[in-house]
């Protein structure tokens, strides 16, 4: 078994993807660039006080100049921050947004050197937050898997913003998932990243759930909605997810 943990605590950096500039990228509410430039700037302030993480790629995918957010990595000069800016967002108008992301973090696996020292890679929305982040990934640190991720929907589907993985997992299981993914068939990255799942697992890799319920917070930019938890509905949700955790076990 080639499981991206295998005892102790692993390196782990942290993938923030971004689309400043959605242009014409189907099933997209929150459009503006200044705004969700203003969304990425908040969100990575937020990674870079977390303390949950040494080391973040941020990676931008509609050529956007990303000045304005790297003038805040300051505020974290023990955090590493490495910021690619490519144009590669062509396919978001045709076959839609989780096509594009897709495209991302294949981008970002063959571009940086920032990941190539880390043996789980964590994928996140860049616009969204996870508010327990430096408990979940201090308890990630010490798993053992290839794939982390929150399946749903009869282990059809899979929560996309923030999942994790071996660079492995990645392009053996979930970059060949690419071509299925298509926003006019209703056909998403949350399905690719099940199909990923169950590939791994079909080769004998390691699926995990998330130690910890990820408590993410933010704004969709699909419905342009509020992604939050209150503290009941978090505590609800924590407790929920411990007992699944459970039941996974048998």
């Amino acid at each position: 078994m080639n499981s991206a943990a295998a005892g102790g605590h692993q390196p782990i950096a942290l993938l923030l993807t971004a689309t400043i500039d959605p242009g014409n990228t189907l099933m997209v509410a929150r459009r503006d660039p200044q705004v969700r430039l203003a969304d990425y700037r908040r969100a990575y302030a937020f990674w870079l006080q977390s303390n949950a993480v040494q080391k973040i790629l941020f990676c931008e995918n509609t050529d956007y100049d990303l000045s304005s957010i790297r003038s805040i990595a300051s505020q974290n000069p023990r955090c590493k921050t490495e910021f690619i800016s490519f144009r590669g967002n062509e396919a978001g108008a045709v076959q839609g947004k989780g096509y594009a992301e897709m495209q991302i973090i294949q981008h970002a696996l063959s571009a940086s050197s920032l990941l190539d020292s880390s043996d789980v890679i964590v994928k996140c929305t860049g616009r969204l937050t996870v508010r327990n982040a430096a408990v979940l990934f201090e308890a990630m640190a010490r798993a053992q898997f290839d794939v982390m991720c929150t399946l749903k929907n009869n282990l059809a589907y899979a929560d996309s913003r923030f999942f994790a993985g071996s660079r492995e997992f990645l392009t053996v299981d979930l970059f060949p998932t690419i071509h299925m993914i298509d926003d006019n068939r209703k056909i998403y990255f949350e399905h690719a990243l099940a199909c990923a799942t169950a590939h791994a697992i079909s080769r004998q890799r390691t699926w995990r759930p998330f130690p910890k319920f990820p408590l993410i917070d933010g704004i969709s930019g699909s419905v342009g909605s509020v992604i939050t938890n209150s503290a009941i509905t978090g505590t609800a949700k924590s407790l929920y997810h411990q007992l699944r955790n459970k039941v996974y076990q048998y």
